[in-house]
């Protein structure tokens, strides 16, 4: 009798035990991130940097590591920028340098991405592993410095190795334009991304998704989120699990009569999100870093990678409105072998557009009629330039990309440019290996799918086939490019062609069975890849090269902190790896040998 009422003891002490120990988390999650009272710089309004008589340098200091948090009130441990999801918004203004010292606490290798930056003269900035660098080693700190140039609008910055950003390392990156043409349009701005979320780690997800003889599609998201915030059900949370009901939503607040900018971002590793605010139209003023003239819609698609500017005025009578990110789920392709077909996602995600006086209470707005192709860009016929641009041409240059699915020789689904499938190469990035190591360019592997061309300021054509089922938001770094036009088939129709007023991007969305042609001078010497921005498909392989006036780039100096980090690479493998050959996976598991 004793021992069974010790047992008993012990069990209601565990119990409590447990109980304080949720309850202490759930505290620490609110005070950490408690929805959106510490807001990251996204639920409180800014405006533009002050202008200054000169280019400054903006020094920045991010730090990654992995947190407990739980931005759908699951909690996870994620991969976070500065202990935050999203990470830290960046600032700079137009010509300004940025500076932004990476600290690496994340526990593996890892590098920082600058979507839509161009990186002139500083392609060894553009942060891609394999590509331009070395991965920076875990407890390692690294410096990406590069001016914006003529740049700007809105970014985002994102890690680039191995599905990594789907775990929580993306943020923000706003260029200021000191002459911004649509200045007087808005009083205020706001930052608003979209991004899906998943609650299995990436890592083992991707073991499933590249597994020999696997049947479905891409994995399905547990949930999507407006800058960092949404609801699960937490009714369909695994047991033992730790989820809070109801999770608050993201709230932007506003003041009858003024305007606001809002700049819109998907993150998203899989989803395409429809915008749109009830009562309250969108003026579209920029596209991808590119201002447009002023252009109204009640809906706007965002793909994957894309990013917009548009202008609302509260204008309506003080209340709750709903601002909807509905993710298109007709673009997720699935069969009952797709990892988490029983998802419980709810694809209709919300914000609350909060007038100053209005009850604190959820919103009673109607929706506005869907009118948005399935899964597509805008309309390309409605983004004109501000300013009138010349058109280069004709091409003296065009490099054809077909992109189709198949498996390998172990049957393992891949994804295949001109029927190559990229792989990676951690520990040789083909920067130092083209000016360092002097490999030329017919020594490359067939597996890394590098293209070129190497006469200074002519025409490039990129022509772009997607001969497959699925859809595909092509983003290409070191450019923006003239989207000249797109149609059904594989067969390009050169009489769809729009050579007096496209509209420059560097991500468009290419239908299933399509084509699509896309312009551009060659001015920036460097390696830039070329790629679906659904991450599945970037980690099967649908990813291309561009080593771009070889000639040039040959001639560069990458600076010794870059080739360092390979060294750096080597030397953390050497202290993690005994002589037993240990082997670990990406969440540095043990794998028996």
């Amino acid at each position: 009798m004793r021992n069974i009422k010790r047992i008993f003891a012990l069990i209601i002490t565990l119990f409590v035990i447990s109980a304080f120990s949720r309850s202490t988390l759930y505290e620490h999650l609110e005070h950490k991130r408690g929805a959106y009272d510490h807001d990251n710089g996204f639920f409180t309004p800014f405006t533009p940097l002050e202008a200054t008589p000169h280019p400054v340098t903006r020094y920045y200091e991010v730090e990654l590591s992995q947190v407990d948090l739980a931005p759908d009130g699951f909690v996870k441990k994620i991969f976070s920028i500065n202990g935050q999801y999203p990470g830290t918004i960046l600032h700079a203004n137009k010509g300004d340098n940025i500076h932004v010292t990476v600290k690496n606490n994340l526990g593996f290798p890892s590098v920082i991405h600058w979507h839509g930056m161009l990186q002139k003269g500083t392609t060894w900035n553009d942060g891609v592993t394999g590509q331009t660098q070395c991965s920076i080693p875990n407890g390692v700190s690294f410096v990406y410095n590069f001016s914006t140039g003529e740049q700007c609008g809105t970014y985002w910055y994102h890690s680039h190795t191995h599905g990594q950003y789907m775990e929580g390392l993306r943020a923000p990156l706003v260029i200021h334009d000191p002459d911004d043409p649509f200045r007087s349009y808005y009083d205020l701005e706001y930052v608003i991304t979209m991004s899906d979320w998943y609650h299995g780690r990436i890592s083992d997800l991707l073991k499933l998704r590249m597994a020999p003889n696997y049947g479905g599609f891409n994995p399905i998201p547990d949930s999507g989120l407006m800058s960092g915030v949404g609801r699960y059900n937490c009714s369909a949370a695994p047991p033992n699990s730790q989820c809070r009901p109801n999770n608050p939503l993201a709230v932007y607040k506003v003041t009858s009569g003024k305007r606001y900018r809002l700049r819109l971002i998907n993150m998203s590793g899989l989803v395409h999100y429809i915008f749109s605010v009830d009562n309250h139209p969108l003026k579209i003023i920029e596209a991808d870093g590119q201002y447009s003239r002023p252009v109204t819609v009640n809906k706007l698609p965002v793909a994957i990678g894309q990013r917009y500017s548009v202008i609302i005025e509260a204008n309506q009578p003080v209340e709750n409105y709903w601002m909807r990110a509905t993710i298109d789920d007709r673009c997720i392709l699935k069969n009952q072998s797709t990892i988490n077909i029983d998802s419980a996602i709810n694809y209709k995600v919300t914000g609350i557009l909060r007038y100053d006086g209005a009850d604190i209470a959820d919103p009673k707005s109607k929706e506005y009629p869907d009118q948005t192709e399935p899964c597509l860009s805008l309309d390309q016929s409605l983004l004109k330039p501000y300013v009138p641009l010349q058109v280069p041409g004709p091409a003296t240059n065009e490099i054809k990309l077909t992109a189709t699915f198949g498996v390998d020789s172990q049957n393992i689904g891949r994804a295949f440019i001109n029927n190559s499938t990229y792989a990676v190469d951690d520990q040789h990035p083909t920067l130092e290996k083209f000016v360092n190591n002097k490999v030329a360019l017919n020594q490359f592997p067939a597996n890394q799918n590098i293209y070129s061309y190497d006469k200074w300021g002519e025409t490039v054509d990129i022509i772009f086939i997607n001969n497959n089922f699925a859809i595909h938001p092509i983003h290409m770094h070191g450019h923006s490019f003239f989207v000249l036009g797109t149609g059904s088939g594989i067969e390009v129709d050169k009489s769809k062609l729009n050579l007096i007023d496209p509209f420059p991007r560097d991500t468009f969305v290419l239908n299933s069975t399509s084509w699509a042609v896309f312009r551009y001078k060659a001015t920036n010497p460097g390696v830039w890849t070329i790629h679906c921005h659904i991450e599945w498909h970037v980690e099967m392989g649908m990813v291309a090269q561009i080593i771009e006036l070889p000639t040039a780039l040959s001639k560069a100096e990458i600076p010794e902190s870059v080739t360092d980090l390979c060294r750096q690479q080597q030397k953390s493998k050497r202290s993690r790896f005994s002589r037993r050959n240990r082997l670990y996976n990406i969440d540095m598991e043990r794998i028996k040998v």
